[in-house]
């Protein structure tokens, strides 16, 4: 039956719900809100559906009408549908009811959108609306008990959140015009189901390689401090006692500070770029021991506690708007910072019958330093389908580009990211191993190559200082506040993070293009994202079916570039395997 009440309707019976349909098709937009039992749609279900127009708010008892087909065409076009954390919602919805949620304005991306990557206040929707509507939202209620029977306020509570979604929405709407973040605010929308069903799909991990390559890395490690150990001289009156390890804490800064000293080298600190400046093979050891123990402690020990049990897969949760560039960022557990080596990827592999394609931009950060710098030269390379680290290494050191050695072409890589990334010589020469007028030496040649590029990263750091913000190709801003009391260490960094900001914020852009199309191509198909890593894409699907899915997901992935790309293409590379490896 309908219960009607002040501000909410109680829809509790399947035949009601066509009449909700059809007054909610006549809508300009819908504020949508879902109260569950569980944060995740594996482990929870959907109690209430909440709808609100400016007229009336509706309240589907979804444990009451399990069948929400009636208003399946309405929530899957027609009417904006306004959400907070849209993705929450259409995991659910997709996952329990096979409905695509679309159109969609999703508040909180809205307000991150507008905060230009500051991360310092809440997106919450209580914080949201206080700040643009001033409304005040008590959120008590969330955390009680939505599984049994509901209290008048627990109804009351749901109503509010979806009927404040549309004065929100509208309010943010306005901001977003005023501060030209249309494209990327739609950008951002339009890419929400894909990630939605990117993290529903999930990765399978091979366990039992898994775990044989823990055990493979755990002895590594272990050979790593003891040679590590004995570069050391023996403590005075310590005799050396066999099989109980290394002697030293190897996590100490302090006790490897001073077992340095005692070869003669003193270090200023035990960081990553100080040891790489250290002749020494103690200096080698530490950063091999280091890098065993973080793929150990950070990935080999935890992830496969991740594995669903209902779904024997791992399914991680995927941030849109969490850094200031607008790249995707990852957590339970990160599975983008999987490290790029064979023996690890190849322990994520396709379900049974099942295959792999896995995607990724050539060179898409550099084409769009090309693409903003319009340096002749770098964007001449790219159109002609040259090699540009070859190029650039065939200017630097003053050979014919068939000439150039690999390390050479290696070299001019670094420089060609580095500089990308507002590196300068002392970073490069650590990159490098050598020494910084070496390094400065190179980038000088570099610069003279390539004068486009130093007038263009030398331009966005004094409009970063000077004017505290910046734009992507798409709009994306990024807002660096008050810059007038930096010191000169402060405004360095600021100067390194500008430089690169255009450049990884329209590789960001693109990326989610990509995923929206990526979506749309494969979706008549047995074929889903199960992971993206910045500019590489992740797809299973049915083996006999990899050949097609290959080519449309490569088609996908230019066309997104070419969105945003005018004068560079954008080219991708695409490998079919049962393991996450090319």
């Amino acid at each position: 039956m309908e219960k009607q009440a002040r501000s909410y309707v109680l829809v509790s019976t399947a035949a009601e719900l066509g009449g909700v349909a059809e007054k909610l098709s006549k809508a300009e937009t819908i504020g949508l809100d879902t109260e569950t039992t569980g944060l995740s749609p594996r482990h929870g279900r959907i109690r209430l559906l909440q709808l609100a127009t400016p007229e009336q708010t509706f309240i589907v008892d979804v444990f009451e009408t399990p069948d929400l087909s009636p208003l399946k065409e309405v929530l899957e076009d027609g009417p904006v549908k306004a959400l907070h954390n849209s993705k929450f919602d259409y995991a659910f919805l997709f996952a329990e009811h096979g409905i695509r949620l679309s159109p969609i304005f999703d508040t909180m991306l809205a307000a991150q959108l507008l905060g230009g990557g500051d991360q310092g206040p809440s997106y919450a929707l209580e914080a949201v609306a206080g700040r643009h509507l001033e409304e005040i939202l008590d959120k008590t209620a969330q955390r009680e008990d939505w599984s049994g029977r509901l209290s008048e306020e627990q109804l009351r509570y749901a109503a509010r959140d979806a009927a404040i979604l549309l004065p929100l929405r509208e309010e943010l709407q306005r901001e977003i015009e005023a501060e030209h973040l249309g494209t990327v605010s739609r950008i951002e929308f339009r890419a929400v189901p894909a990630i939605a069903e990117m993290e529903l799909a999930g990765v399978k991990l091979d366990v039992e390689r898994w775990r044989e390559l823990e055990n493979t890395v755990r002895v590594r490690r272990d050979e790593a401090a003891l040679k590590l150990d004995a570069e050391f001289p023996e403590p005075e009156g310590m005799l050396p006692l066999e099989g109980l390890g290394p002697r030293l804490n190897l996590n100490s800064p302090q006790q490897i500070s001073d077992a340095f000293r005692s070869l003669g080298v003193e270090l200023p600190d035990t960081k990553v770029w100080t040891l790489l400046k250290v002749d020494h093979p103690a200096a080698k050891l530490l950063l091999e021991y280091r890098e065993l123990q973080k793929k150990l402690g950070t990935y080999l020990e935890t992830y496969a506690d991740y594995i669903d049990p209902q779904t024997g897969r791992i399914h991680a949760n995927f941030l849109q708007c969490r850094v200031p560039t607008g790249r995707l960022s990852c957590t339970n557990p990160n599975i983008q910072q999987i490290p790029n080596e064979d023996e690890f990827r190849s322990c994520f592999v396709a379900g049974e019958g099942n295959t792999l394609v896995i995607a990724d931009y050539s060179q898409i950060e550099l084409r769009i330093l090309a693409e903003v710098s319009q340096d002749p030269g770098f964007v001449a390379a790219f159109q002609n389908g040259e090699d540009l680290h070859r190029v650039t290494a065939a200017t630097m050191f003053e050979v014919e580009k068939d000439e150039v050695t690999s390390e050479q072409r290696s070299a001019a890589k670094r420089i060609n990211f580095g500089l990308a990334y507002g590196r300068g010589a002392r970073s490069l020469s650590a990159q490098l191993g050598t020494d910084e007028d070496r390094a400065k030496t190179l980038i000088d040649g570099y610069f003279a190559s390539y004068p486009g590029v130093q007038r263009y990263l030398q331009e966005t750091a004094n409009k970063a200082v000077e004017k505290g913000t910046l734009r992507t190709l798409s709009g994306r801003v990024r807002k660096f506040g008050d810059t007038s009391g930096l010191d000169r260490k402060g405004r360095g960094a600021l100067r390194r993070e500008a430089m690169n900001y255009p450049v990884q914020g329209a590789s960001a852009d693109i990326a989610k293009l990509a995923l929206i199309y990526i979506r749309h191509e494969l979706r008549d198909l047995d074929a889903r994202l199960i992971n993206s890593i910045h500019d590489e894409f992740v797809i299973e699907c049915r083996e006999d079916l990899a050949e097609e899915v290959a080519e449309k997901t490569r088609e996908a992935m230019v066309r997104a570039g070419a969105v945003l790309l005018k004068k560079v293409p954008a080219e991708a590379e695409v490998a079919v395997s049962p393991e996450w490896r090319k």
